[in-house]
């Protein structure tokens, strides 16, 4: 049995949507996470209280599938809902339903803890996420690696900027999908949305480093297309992701 649901409603806003009037997956990413941060905050281990004992939650690998993006003005609903957890990672689901009631997107994500001072996982100390009623699992949760980046692949260079940087003194997540998603052509942005998405973190980037976006195209039997993304610094592999994307 999983954990405690929690859900919260969300007006989509103009700023928080792209040229189509879609909500961009930046911005929904953004607000999922905040989402489960206001569960933590009423189940009383705010992100507050976990830093107090010099940890910090990150998250590891998304794992999404889309039916369509909110809109413009909609009013969604977000659901999420610890899983499971082990010594070292904890599963959380996320679901967003439209204003009609339809489930328009899902996610599950892997995270974990970071010792803030030496910046290396740390164990999960069960006191912390008991309050979610999520069960403990000793098995780890074998999730699918992103597609690869093909040798074809074009780069774009982007500079970390200070409002790049979150409260945990690294780039927040929401940022490497945009990096990747600036990186394809205008034209076939208009024409083509998100299917699936898979994206896994490896490294931390930082204020003022310089970032490779590289991407490879890949025209799939169905009609869909994959994207596959790579974020880098140097020769440090931060981020692999890939997409699969369908007409509009």
């Amino acid at each position: 049995m999983s954990g405690k649901i929690y859900q919260a409603k969300h007006l989509v806003k103009y700023y928080e949507c792209d040229t189509t009037k879609k909500m961009t997956l930046p911005m929904l990413v953004n607000i999922m996470v905040h989402t489960s941060g206001e569960q933590s905050h009423l189940l009383g281990v705010s992100d507050e209280v976990v830093n107090e004992r010099g940890l910090s939650w990150i998250i590891l690998q998304y794992e999404m599938k889309f039916n369509r993006m909110p809109e413009f003005a909609e009013e969604i609903t977000i659901t999420t809902q610890a899983i499971s957890y082990n010594k070292l990672f904890c599963y959380r689901e996320f679901k967003v339903y439209g204003a009609d009631g339809k489930e328009c997107a899902t996610a599950m994500t892997t995270f974990a803890l970071i010792d803030t001072e030496k910046r290396k996982m740390a164990r999960i100390p069960d006191d912390l996420v008991e309050p979610y009623e999520a069960p403990f699992d000793k098995k780890l949760v074998r999730t699918p690696k992103p597609e690869k980046v093909g040798e074809d692949a074009t780069s774009t260079e982007y500079r970390v900027r200070f409002l790049d940087i979150d409260r945990n003194q690294h780039v927040n997540n929401s940022k490497y999908f945009e990096w990747a998603i600036d990186a394809l052509e205008y034209d076939f942005l208009i024409q083509y949305e998100f299917d699936a998405v898979n994206i896994k973190f490896e490294k931390e980037v930082h204020y003022g480093n310089m970032i490779s976006s590289e991407f490879s195209r890949t025209e799939l039997e169905d009609g869909k297309v994959l994207t596959a993304h790579r974020i880098r610094t140097d020769e440090t592999v931060n981020c692999e992701l890939s997409v699969v994307w369908r007409k509009r």
